[in-house]
C-alpha cells in the first residue's frame, strides 16, 4: 500500500507532464509565469535564510495548512528536527510548470553545495499570485526532470 504523499507526488506529476506535453489541445503555458515562479522562489529562500516565519508565510497558501505544513514545519524541514543543517540555498532549481500549477525540484544546499537533499516544492497560482502549497522530500530514487 503506498503512503498517501507518494500517491499525491505521483498524481501531482503524471498530471504536470500530461499537461507539458500538450495534451488536450492547450497551448504552451505562458513564459512570463518564469520571472514570477523564480521571483517567489528567491522570495521563499530569503524567508528561510533569515528564519523569518512572517516573510514565509505570506508565501504560503491557505491551502497547505489543510495538509498541515507551516512556515514552522518548513523550517523544521529544512534545518532538521535538531535545528543543525547550515542552510543557504535551494540549489539546482528545476522548475516544471502549467498555467496554475509549478512544481520546483531542487536541493537543500549548505555551504558545501552537496546535492544530498532533495526536495519538491509545490506551488499554485491563486488570485494572479505564486504561492508555495506543499512541500516534500524527494525519494534517492526520483528522476529529476531534467
Amino acid at each position: 500500500m503506498m503512503k498517501t504523499s507518494t500517491k499525491y507526488r505521483i498524481l501531482v506529476t503524471a498530471v504536470m507532464f500530461t499537461c507539458l506535453l500538450g495534451c488536450a489541445d492547450q497551448s504552451t503555458p505562458s513564459r512570463d509565469h518564469i520571472p514570477l515562479i523564480k521571483e517567489k522562489l528567491s522570495y521563499l529562500q530569503n524567508g528561510v535564510l533569515a528564519r523569518n516565519r512572517a516573510a514565509i508565510d505570506s508565501v504560503l497558501s491557505v491551502k497547505i495548512l489543510d495538509i498541515g505544513q507551516s512556515s514552522d514545519s518548513l523550517l523544521k524541514f529544512v534545518y532538521g528536527a535538531d535545528n543543525s543543517f547550515a542552510f543557504e540555498v535551494f540549489g539546482e532549481p528545476v522548475i516544471i510548470y502549467t498555467e496554475k500549477v509549478a512544481m520546483i525540484e531542487c536541493y537543500l544546499m549548505d555551504s558545501t553545495r552537496t546535492q544530498n537533499r532533495p526536495m519538491t516544492l509545490l506551488f499554485s497560482y491563486d488570485n494572479k499570485i505564486w504561492l508555495l502549497s506543499r512541500f516534500e522530500k524527494r525519494g534517492a530514487g526520483e528522476s529529476r526532470a531534467d
